[in-house]
Parts: C-alpha cells; sequence; structure tokens
C-alpha cells in the first residue's frame, strides 16, 4: 500500500486513499502510508465500516473537519508509535548471529508428561487462572486500546481515554 501511495501522489490525483484488511492496522497506515500521500489517508477496520467514511468524505459541510481530525489523530499515532521505539536497544546483525541459540534436536530427550490423556478439575477456583490470562486479546475485541505507555495490561487502566471502561469490563 506504500507503493499505492506513492504513486497516487506521483500521478497528481485528488481522491481519499482508504486503507483496510487484515494485515493493516491504524498504526500502519498512520506511520508507513500516510505520509507517502497529501490528501487524506484513512485506515478503515472493515467493509462495513467504509460506507461511514465514505459519506463522510461525500459530505461537503462535515468532510474538512473529518479529514483534519483524522490528520490529527494520525499525527499523535505517529508521536506515539515514535516514542514507544525511541528507548529499544538493538544489538548488530553479527551479534545476533553470534550468540544464535544452538541446539542438537538429534539428543534431546522429552519427558514424558505425568498422566496423559485427559485431566478433569471438578470444583477449582478459577480466580487462580486469572493470573495466567492474557487481556490484551480481550481489551481487543472490546476495541479497547490504551495509547503510549498505557498500552497492554495493567497499564491500559491509566489510559485517559479507554482505561475507565477497561477497568469496568474486566474481571
Amino acid at each position: 500500500m506504500i507503493y499505492v501511495a506513492k504513486e497516487m501522489e506521483r500521478e497528481g490525483l485528488k481522491i481519499p486513499l482508504l486503507i483496510g484488511g487484515a494485515t493493516t492496522t491504524k498504526t500502519h497506515t498512520a506511520v508507513k502510508i500516510a505520509p507517502c500521500y497529501s490528501q487524506p489517508t484513512i485506515h478503515v477496520v472493515d467493509a462495513s465500516k467504509s460506507v461511514v467514511v465514505v459519506s463522510t468524505l461525500l459530505d461537503a459541510t462535515a468532510k474538512d473537519d473529518f479529514t483534519d481530525d483524522i490528520s490529527e489523530e494520525y499525527t499523535d499515532i505517529r508521536e506515539d508509535h515514535y516514542d514507544s521505539i525511541k528507548d529499544k536497544q538493538y544489538v548488530s546483525i553479527a551479534k545476533a548471529r553470534s550468540e544464535a541459540l544452538a541446539l542438537n534436536m538429534n539428543s534431546y530427550k522429552p519427558v514424558k508428561p505425568r498422566q496423559l490423556g485427559i485431566t478433569v478439575f471438578q470444583d477449582y477456583d478459577l480466580n487462580r487462572l486469572v493470573s495466567y490470562i492474557d487481556w490484551k486479546p480481550f481489551f481487543d475485541v472490546w476495541q479497547l486500546k490504551g495509547k503510549y505507555p498505557n498500552r497492554g495490561y495493567p497499564k491500559i487502566f491509566n489510559d485517559k481515554d479507554v482505561g475507565a471502561e477497561a477497568k469496568r469490563i474486566y474481571i
């Protein structure tokens, strides 16, 4: 899609670019695609949402405010993204290769489980499982995504936009 955005810019097109599909995200659109095209570039979650976006873009009274809001949001997303990666420290490819994990699977002897088959737990306290739950997919389903540095569990509870709702639906 970056190539498409660059080509649309090169050709001088003056139409919005809607980005969607399973392999796209709003962050990817804001960070990688939108900077390549001077016209509105909008991430749309799925086809059903594109109708609302296109309707708004066709509404002369709403279009400018809508595209300005998207532009501001994408600027914030880009800033959050760059803030979240600036402190990462990477090793050189040479160092990574020199410290690569070396496994000899030919000599590996797997440990036999104490019990094979199905184990049924009667009257098991489910609260004991809570600490093992990956809450990110749960909040993703509810479309609750905190902004950096309040991404992920439990930091999402501190997010000014979605923190209260995340607390409300949390067990």
